[in-house]
């Protein structure tokens, strides 16, 4: 599901509906934790505007850790995936590399530490449900947006 080549990947719709960290991280948490893509925040592509608070790079991608103070000071997890990790099933790879291109050419590089940003984006991503352990900027929920599939900086980095 992170790099959208899952056998249900053909049910995402990918026309992004417009939504907010606050909405996303009030959505009931689906018990059991989905391994397979069955719930509807699973099968949508979502965009918010946020300001990206910190990043740092992993094995699969590019972390970023978003925040809206306008909506109560929420906090959720989005993940690009390294273009290395799509395969040639992967649904929107076009997108998914784009949206890693923009960021590093707007943003610069990520490494394994933990950096500061501050800058606002236009990201949109497809549902995920993570595991609620209480990861650094998680929403309280686990909902992530995992692939995004579009970035576009409004104001900072570059």
């Amino acid at each position: 599901m992170k790099t959208l080549s899952d056998a249900a990947r053909k049910s995402v719709a990918l026309t992004p509906k417009t939504t907010t960290i606050g909405a996303i991280g009030d959505r009931p948490f689906p018990r059991p934790l989905p391994r397979k893509r069955r719930t509807s925040f699973q099968r949508q592509n979502w965009e918010l505007v946020a300001v990206i608070t910190l990043f740092r790079l992993e094995d699969a991608g590019l972390r970023l850790i978003l925040f809206d103070a306008r909506d109560h000071g929420a906090y959720a997890n989005v993940v690009i995936p390294t273009p290395a990790c799509l395969s040639a099933a992967s649904r929107a790879r076009g997108s998914m590399t784009a949206a890693w291109n923009a960021f590093e050419t707007s943003c610069g590089r990520g490494t394994r530490e933990w950096q500061p940003l501050g800058a606002v984006a236009h990201v949109s991503g497809i549902g995920f449900w993570s595991q609620r352990d209480g990861d650094r900027g998680a929403a309280p929920n686990g909902a992530e947006l995992y692939p995004v599939t579009s970035f576009r900086i409004v104001v900072g980095c570059g």
